[in-house]
Order: structure tokens, then sequence, then C-alpha cells
């Protein structure tokens, strides 16, 4: 091969996420209730400049660093209902609300059965001796 490759891009002036020593990229799995203590100083210049990322996350909160904080006066007037609370009041409903489905519920709701799932093994079902006996018997 001759005077080598000459298919090279040219590298373009971009600014790129860089981790230093010791630092890592989390995925963050958001569940109702949960808190975590973002960095939003570069908030401007990222939105500025058209990147997406805009906070950094520096903390998730456990939840009885949530329950500390609100107790103390630096919890934000804004999370005084929080969701952990809301979240405990969805559950006694969704609770309440199918205890009520189940008590009106009925087989004919107007829709076809559903089909069996043949993607998995049915657990083994042991047929009692009455069934085998009633069977046999002519």
């Amino acid at each position: 091969m001759r005077g080598g490759r000459k298919n090279l891009k040219r590298p373009v002036e971009e600014e790129f996420l860089t981790l230093q020593k010791g630092q890592s990229i989390m995925q963050v799995l958001d569940l109702r209730g949960n808190f975590v203590v973002v960095d939003d100083s570069g908030r401007e210049e990222a939105t500025e400049s058209g990147r997406k990322v805009g906070c950094v996350v520096t903390q998730v909160l456990y939840y009885d660093q949530v329950r500390v904080l609100q107790k103390s006066p630096e919890w934000p007037e804004i999370f005084k209902y929080t969701a952990v609370e809301s979240s405990k009041q969805d559950n006694t409903q969704s609770r309440n609300s199918q205890m009520d489905e189940n008590e009106d519920s009925s087989d004919d709701d107007g829709l076809p059965p559903l089909e069996a799932n043949t993607n998995r093994l049915n657990p083994f079902q042991q047929e009692s001796e009455t069934e085998s006996d009633s069977d046999t018997d002519p």
C-alpha cells in the first residue's frame, strides 16, 4: 500500500463530556417519591448552546434523609406536600378501588376471553383421586 489512506475526516471543534478518574455515569431509576439534589449552575449555558443535559445529579436522597429534611426548615415550600405522602395515599386508594372492582366485576365484561400463553410452561397439576375414580368407573 502506497501513500496511506486519504479518507480521514477533519476534526471538528465540539465540546464533549469527559469523565475524570473516579467519576462514572450512573443510570438513576426515577420512582415516584424519590428526590435528588442537582447542581444547576450550568443550566443557562446548556440551554443557550443547545445541549440536552442542563443539570448534574450530585446526590440521591434516601427515604431517611428525606424524612429528616422534611422536618428541618431547609426543606423547600414547594415540596411540603411530597410525593412520598401522595404515593401512600395513592396506594390506599388503589387498594380500595381494586376491592371495589373485584366486588363489581363480573365474568362477562363484554371482552373476548384471553388466550392461553403458550410461551410459558404450565405448573404441574395433580389430579385429585375423586376425579380419577370417576373417570375409570363407567
